[in-house]
């Protein structure tokens, strides 16, 4: 009998006679192995039009308030009934972003500002506005907006000849916009290529093409102070930077990268998740992969369009833990991610909507108000929810030849490692590494917690698989019972 971990998900190596394993899905990696990932749990009705981008803000009294975007329109949600109402401006039209684009979205105090090339900046100011409008000031046109200390930053500017530039705000002033006047200014960079964001805190990061830079604030008169963190290496698809706790994380044209405040820049993909994600992702639109951290756990998440499907919803997830420095995959259909505090209602609004709490668009029985950010996404039916659904089906192999290893091994029966209690094992084998590999019938295991697997073969691999909707919280292997097999 010997236990044998399911070990961290690295498919661009060979798990042959390693403790990483090639395969994976619809986990999370934890101190105990993996947990399952839970499907979208809708609290909304559907948003109309495409989402092309989604922000979750706060309130400065604490209330949590929902904006998305379409190809023509802007949403709010509305926390009681759960409806998106449009809150377009009144003047200028419609909205036009562009194929290949999305919403950007920044809060500054109780304002929040909306980018997308070839739109003036949009401003709303919750609690006031009942509609977005221009952003007071005349800023320029941008497709990515940040806050870095007491300062808007606008970004990958739309106007011919200034991607290279980044224009930031009148100091502690959103609706500043006259260069030289209370610090407002711009920085055109000579190389490096075109801005593709910024990420915004005390300290700034400027992501370029192939150029990466620190912005440190200084004050008059120069403002700023710009520090290059990187030659060459920058950027690939500008809504994959996100933060999380300090650490800023990207996807770059070679893989996954962080970088901390003091501007040290770490692979996180090398060898292990880049060549895999780099080869299934649609590298067609900077749109196609969105990054979110998970604000309550050390997580980042990547949303991103594979190869195997058209059209523009997200189809899987990639997710890095870099507290325990661990990948795992998703999979599932999503149109926007972003992150934001569980709604409230009041009373008044509650009477307001019906007579009945039946006919209310949500569920008061398992409804919980957690004064704490989590990551909320819209799904293919344009409603958004909490990833706090059902369990996923989860699959996870061990490390190929973990059993065997060359050394023909007969194998009894199969255990699962955890809390699930009705799993499933099966087993992937072949005598040659040249050969494909075959697989058992699959087996339930029984009240012992054994699966009665029966293969024989010198490299083998014990595949755990958990059906959608079961209840465990943890996977850490197998047991397996086994013996040396006879020659043949």
């Amino acid at each position: 009998m010997a236990e044998i971990p399911f070990g961290p998900y690295e498919p661009d190596k060979a798990s042959l006679s390693g403790s990483n394993t090639s395969y994976v899905k619809n986990v999370l990696p934890t101190v105990n192995g993996y947990a399952p990932a839970r499907a979208i749990d809708p609290f909304t009705n559907a948003m109309t039009g495409n989402c092309r981008g989604m922000f979750g803000a706060v309130q400065l009294d604490g209330t949590a308030v929902l904006f998305a975007g379409s190809d023509t329109a802007l949403y709010q949600l509305d926390g009681t009934t759960r409806d998106f109402t449009d809150v377009t401006r009144t003047v200028g039209g419609a909205y036009a972003v562009a194929v290949h684009e999305l919403w950007d979205f920044c809060q500054f105090g109780n304002m929040v500002i909306a980018t997308t090339d070839g739109n003036a900046p949009q401003e709303f100011t919750i609690g006031t506005s009942t509609d977005f409008a221009a952003l007071s000031g005349s800023p320029p046109n941008a497709r990515r907006c940040s806050v870095v200390g007491d300062f808007v930053v606008l970004s990958s500017l739309s106007a011919a000849g200034e991607a290279n530039r980044i224009q930031w705000s009148a100091f502690n002033d959103a609706t500043g916009w006259t260069v030289g006047t209370d610090q407002c200014d711009y920085q055109e960079f000579p190389d490096g290529g075109f801005v593709q964001g910024v990420s915004g805190g005390e300290i700034g990061i400027v992501f370029q093409d192939r150029a990466i830079r620190r912005m440190v604030y200084v004050g008059p008169p120069n403002i700023f102070e710009f520090q290059r963190i990187s030659d060459n290496k920058g950027v690939m698809l500008r809504y994959s930077i996100c933060k999380s706790a300090g650490l800023t994380f990207f996807l770059s044209n070679d893989g996954f990268y962080k970088i901390d405040l003091s501007g040290q820049l770490s692979q996180i993909g090398a060898n292990r998740v880049n060549t895999t994600v780099l080869d299934d992702l649609d590298t067609g639109s900077h749109r196609y992969m969105v990054g979110v951290a998970d604000p309550t756990n050390p997580r980042v998440m990547w949303f991103y369009k594979s190869h195997a499907v058209s059209g523009n919803y997200f189809d899987k997830v990639i997710v890095y833990d870099w507290a325990r420095d661990r990948w795992s995959p998703i999979e599932l259909t999503a149109a926007m991610p972003t992150t934001m505090l569980q709604l409230s209602a009041t009373l008044e609004g509650l009477d307001a909507v019906s007579s009945s709490l039946d006919a209310l668009p949500f569920s008061l029985d398992n409804y919980t108000y957690e004064y704490a950010q989590k990551v909320a996404v819209m799904n293919g039916d344009n409603k958004v929810g909490f990833m706090d659904g059902d369990t996923l089906e989860a699959t996870l192999d061990t490390p190929e030849g973990a059993v065997g290893n060359g050394t023909r091994m007969l194998v009894r029966g199969v255990q699962p490692v955890g809390d699930a209690d009705n799993a499933y094992v099966s087993m992937r084998y072949r005598d040659r590494l040249i050969d494909s590999l075959s697989t058992s019938t699959e087996y339930q295991i029984g009240v012992d917690g054994f699966a009665p697997a029966r293969t024989s073969a010198r490299f083998q691999t014990a595949r755990a698989r958990i059906a959608a909707a079961e209840t465990w919280t943890y996977m850490r292997g197998v047991e397996v019972n086994m013996r040396p097999a006879g020659r043949r």
